[in-house]
């Protein structure tokens, strides 16, 4: 998926207001400001302006951009890449688990892991100001209001699905409205339940919202800029919610409210539809996948050889998302030839949802459900698109195993697809270990132990 139209964030320096979050301390003291180009929260709280609620919108993406975060560490635990990260030993020796005592499952300062727990919740916490200051502001009407409720929420239910994909059965807090506060810990099962209640409460509040909201989005929600359209991006997310609580009928009920972004056909642009992330120059930040081709620094991530070694002969998704370089990356016992080809520049976008997934949640539903027909057909639609032949199979077991291949290939590198993916169906064992060891989930971090 390469693109080379450039999309860039339109920064203020009142948008630096978002920045305050940053910090988990004092986040709601009504400290004088001391500096106005980075005004205290409490100045949007009290009837804030559309222009300061527009401030807080674009916070918002850039918070919501922020949680590829998790994409390095948990690509490599489901082996879709080698961390090859010369600045520090531990990305291979804790990552990949070949260090001594690498434990990720009971140390709660595993390295480098805290990107996938508070990065999230520093989205969780932009879209909750967001929330209060849409409800406290007479700015706005309320259908005006409904529009921000519909936005914010969406996404915060985006953002908890990372830590919950890293935490698995430890649970994750969801009630963090008042950080002095925080609720419960909630288990797997009932923290999931709570998103995709609150994507049901903003898909509400996106219905209430009009025809249009009084806020501008970045050129990656393009084809979702209005409340309707992107109520189908908030059922998409619900979909991929439902085949992770394994409710096969909910998945196809949130798939049908996302037409016509699930659209089920063939094509690469069909495929492609979707919700991305986008770059700039500075101030503004560089898509940190992109890595000059051919590079000498040993700092990237590279695709683990297996993704090309087991792909099927002819599949143009591998040439799509990856390319042999002239020499081989090697470091700590671990070497591929195989570079992240995906994008053509620092500014290029960063898919965090497409059509694609749709199409094999279709897919993985109806299998589910016992509609193989339905099943195969949409898989089908995928490896037609890339140039492979017609998948057959009567056996739901055999279909199965087909949508996990089929998303191994179509989601590389997106987010840590595989690892969740191989845990869903009790298949973490078959990912090679490369001498070290794959881990299930990580340890509670120590900030929320103390």
């Amino acid at each position: 998926m390469k693109t080379t139209k450039r999309h860039t964030f339109r920064l203020s320096l009142p948008v630096l207001l978002s920045f305050l979050l940053t910090t988990s301390c004092g986040v709601f003291d009504a400290d004088p400001i001391q500096n106005p180009n980075n005004p205290s929260v409490e100045s949007v709280l009290n009837n804030a302006t559309k222009a300061q609620l527009q401030n807080l919108v674009t916070g918002l993406e850039f918070r919501h951009r922020a949680t590829t975060a998790s994409n390095n560490i948990y690509s490599t635990f489901g082996r879709e890449i080698y961390p090859l990260f010369a600045s520090d030993p531990r990305f291979v020796n804790q990552w990949v688990g070949v260090g001594e005592g690498a434990d990720a499952e009971n140390d709660p300062s595993f390295f480098g892991s805290g990107g996938t727990y508070s990065t999230p919740y520093r989205t969780v916490l932009q879209g909750n100001i967001l929330i209060q200051s849409a409800e406290a502001t007479d700015a706005v009407s309320a259908q005006e209001k409904s529009g921000y409720l519909g936005f914010a929420k969406t996404l915060q239910a985006y953002s908890y699905l990372i830590p919950l994909h890293g935490q698995y059965s430890n649970g994750i807090r969801i009630d963090v409205s008042d950080i002095d506060n925080l609720g419960p810990f909630l288990d797997y099962d009932a923290a999931l339940q709570a998103i995709r209640d609150l994507l049901d409460e903003a898909y509400s509040d996106l219905s209430s919202a009009g025809s249009s909201f009084a806020f501008d989005l970045t050129s990656g929600f393009d084809a979702f800029s209005t409340p309707t359209t992107f109520a189908q991006l908030n059922r998409a997310i619900a979909a991929r919610a439902a085949i992770y609580a394994e409710d096969w009928s909910g998945a196809e009920s949130a798939l049908s409210s996302a037409q016509p972004f699930f659209e089920l056909a063939s094509g690469e642009s069909v495929m492609n539809k979707g919700g991305y992330f986008v770059y700039g120059n500075p101030p503004d930040q560089f898509n940190p996948f992109y890595y000059v081709p051919n590079t000498t620094a040993i700092q990237l991530p590279m695709a683990h050889p297996s993704f090309v070694e087991d792909a099927e002969e002819g599949d143009l998704r591998v040439a799509h998302k990856v390319f042999e370089r002239n020499s081989a990356v090697t470091l700590q016992g671990l070497s591929s030839m195989y570079q992240d080809g995906r994008f053509e520049s620092t500014g290029s976008p960063f898919p965090f949802l497409r059509n694609e997934e749709l199409i094999l949640i279709y897919a993985e539903a109806n299998a589910q459900s016992g509609d193989l027909a339905q099943a195969v057909e949409a898989i089908n639609l995928i490896r037609s698109t890339w140039g492979l032949d017609d998948f057959s199979s009567t056996s739901r077991d055999e279909v199965i195993d087909q949508i996990l291949h089929e998303r191994r290939y179509s989601l590389w590198f997106e987010g840590g697809h595989r690892w969740v993916d191989m845990r869903r169906y009790g298949k973490l064992s078959d990912l090679p270990t490369d001498g070290g060891q794959i881990y299930r989930f990580l340890a509670r971090p120590q900030s929320e132990l103390n």
